[in-house]
Order: structure tokens, then C-alpha cells, then sequence
């Protein structure tokens, strides 16, 4: 029997059945893609998910038979970007191990209320999120008037400037889908009927205020132990307007890691790995992102929010560090070296893999 590991590339299975809507659009397919490539040469999808294709490994030749990552070599088990119960279902189907914690725990850490609970007792929270955000339960969702009073009650207790603009965010979501906006310290009535179940299927919502973003981060990590955790590197995250990743850059340290290029990079690794730590401690294992963000406070100074959340699975900036893993061992990326990997960002389609201060090329490939 082969050794070969199953993947099963259920990117958005956040939003439970509603991810195989996903699972055509353009994008989505690319990062599949991505991140399938990353695997032994011998690793196949699981039953019910598209084919391999292996022309994107042969990218760098000499690399398409071996991992690019250790934690992409996993033997005989089955592989999912999220840790859910249809995946550990599909795992008993196949006769193998599921390659990750059990999808309860996952599902746990990967709560945005996990996240914002242990970053608040590490003292990680800027005050503009540590004395207003707040999380409520699906049993707290139920009456959408009970609910607006609440919400609109807590949020007239902010500062002003913080009310202007707000969010009710799934606690279980991805790629920014499903939140609810409010304005000037309300929440329309309306929308928030409509938003209340969607909400509820999804873990409940982290209410928290809207801060004027001027760059997005992420510190993509591996979990193997309760003392071993480890940074992957550091990434500057592209997103679209409406907060859709498309793409990660930044460059090559000294030390061969990859850097986000932000004077923010000390402070987000060191809470980074504090809330991984948190994680392993309660039983998770794997891959895992914590995405941050600079923002402009009151003063007008930039500042860092170090935790938004703990993605506890594979994530894009995961896959980014997997291919940049394979340039630096193919010697087409170096320290000092300048890279891109996403969406074409002019475009919004197709896979795009620069090396902007690569010897060899400027753009290593390009499929759209």
C-alpha cells in the first residue's frame, strides 16, 4: 500500500457544506492548486475533489518529487485544509488517519473568541480592542431586537470615534464573508434579521470597532508540541478592498526567513508565537496564521494590532512559505531578495509568482 498521503483542499469549510460553492471559483482552484503542489509527487486529492496537477512542482524541477515543507509529509493519512468532521468522516472512509487534531479541538482555537480571549489576558490587545470587542455565543443570537439593544448599548459606551463604524464578525469565517456592519453606533434592523442565523450556524460573532487599516500582516507558524513551536515567517498580506486576500510579499532576511518588511515584525512574532503556544497548550497540532493589522489611532500615530485571529489550519500565507522554501533550496531566491505570491493584483485572477530581486527572473510563472 502506497504511503502516499490523501489531500483534501476544503478551503472555506469554515462556513460548513457552503464551501463546496467555493470550490470553482478561480481563485480558489489556484490556491488548491498551490497548495496540493506542495506535496510529495506521489500524493493524490481524496475522493470528490479535482486532480493534482503537478506542472506547477515542475516549477522548480529538482523539487517536484520531494515536500516543500517537513509538515508536508505526513505518510499515509489524509491531508485537510481545515480539520472538520466531514474530513474525519472521509478519513474513516479511505482507512486512514486524519493528519490533525480532532476537528472539536481545531474548532476551538480556531474561534476568533479564542483568540481574542487569550490575547486580551496576554495583554496583546491595543486598548482600542481590549476595552470594547466582546463575543457572543449562537444562544445570544436569537431575538433581533434583544440582540440590536445589546449591541447598540455596549457600543454607546465606547469612545465616540469608535462607534462611527463597527463589526459583527463570524466567529467562525473566512476571508472577511459574513460580517455585519453598523454606523454611527446602530445596526439596521433589517440587515441584522438577515445576518442573525447566518451568524448562528457560524460559531455566533465577535463585535469589535472598524479601525482605519494602513497594512496587513501575518506570522504563519507550525505547531509540533507544547514547546516547539515555530515560525514559518512573516508575510505583508495583499488584500482586496473588501479585505480578500489575494496575495503575500515581503523578502528574504539574512537568516534565510521570510520577512513582512514591517518595523511591526518583532513585535508580531513574539505574539504570535504566544497565542500559537496558547494553542498547542490546549491540544492543537499543525499549521497555523495569526493575522494582524497596523492601524491609525486617535492620535494619528500608526500603531499594531498584533491578534485579529488564529487560523488553525493550513492558510495561504502557509502555502506561500512552502514555495518560498522550495526557491530558497533552488537557490532562485537569496537574502535581500524581494518576492510576491497571489493573485495578479491588477487583475484579481490567476496565480502569479514574482521574485522581484531575484537573479534569474522577475516573474517565475504566471497562470492564468
Amino acid at each position: 500500500m502506497s504511503a502516499a498521503p490523501l489531500l483534501f483542499p476544503n478551503l472555506g469549510a469554515e462556513e460548513g457544506a457552503g464551501w463546496r460553492r467555493m470550490e470553482r471559483h478561480p481563485r480558489v482552484r489556484d490556491v488548491a492548486r498551490l497548495w496540493g503542489a506542495l506535496f510529495p509527487a506521489d500524493a493524490r486529492i481524496a475522493s470528490g475533489a479535482d486532480a493534482l496537477d503537478r506542472a506547477l512542482a515542475a516549477v522548480f524541477a529538482a523539487e517536484a518529487e520531494r515536500p516543500a515543507l517537513d509538515l508536508c509529509a505526513p505518510g499515509r493519512a489524509l491531508v485537510p485544509w481545515l480539520a472538520t468532521e466531514e474530513a474525519a468522516a472521509l478519513a474513516r472512509r479511505e482507512g486512514v488517519p486524519l493528519a490533525s487534531p480532532d476537528p472539536a479541538l481545531v474548532k476551538t482555537v480556531h474561534d476568533k473568541a479564542f483568540a481574542l480571549e487569550r490575547a486580551r489576558a496576554r495583554g496583546l490587545l491595543p486598548p482600542e480592542i481590549a476595552e470594547t470587542a466582546f463575543a457572543l455565543a449562537p444562544a445570544e443570537l436569537a431575538d433581533p431586537d434583544t440582540v440590536r439593544c445589546r449591541v447598540e448599548a455596549a457600543v454607546a459606551r465606547w469612545p465616540a470615534p469608535l462607534g462611527e463604524r463597527f463589526a459583527l464578525k463570524p466567529r467562525l469565517g473566512t476571508s472577511g464573508r459574513g460580517r455585519l456592519m453598523g454606523r454611527a453606533g446602530r445596526l439596521d434592523p433589517a440587515a441584522l434579521r438577515g445576518a442573525l442565523a447566518r451568524l448562528r450556524m457560524r460559531g455566533g460573532c465577535v463585535v469589535e470597532p472598524w479601525l482605519a487599516r494602513s497594512a496587513d500582516l501575518s506570522v504563519q507558524l507550525l505547531v509540533a508540541g507544547p514547546a516547539e513551536v515555530r515560525v514559518l515567517g512573516t508575510f505583508a498580506q495583499v488584500l482586496t478592498v473588501a479585505g480578500v486576500p489575494l496575495g503575500h510579499r515581503g523578502r528574504i532576511g539574512a537568516d534565510c526567513a521570510a520577512e513582512s518588511t514591517s518595523p511591526w515584525d518583532g513585535e508580531l512574532r513574539s505574539a504570535a508565537l504566544a497565542l500559537a503556544r496558547d494553542a498547542a497548550a490546549a491540544g492543537f497540532r499543525g499549521p497555523c496564521g495569526v493575522d494582524a493589522f497596523v492601524f491609525t489611532g486617535a492620535e494619528g500615530h500608526e500603531r499594531l494590532r498584533p491578534v485579529v485571529e488564529l487560523n488553525a489550519r493550513f492558510t495561504t500565507g502557509t502555502v506561500a512559505a512552502g514555495w518560498i522554501a522550495r526557491a530558497l533550496r533552488a537557490r532562485v531566491l537569496r537574502p535581500g531578495s524581494a518576492f510576491y505570491l497571489g493573485a495578479d493584483p491588477a487583475t484579481f485572477a490567476g496565480t502569479r509568482i514574482e521574485l522581484l530581486a531575484a537573479p534569474c527572473a522577475s516573474a517565475l510563472f504566471s497562470d492564468g
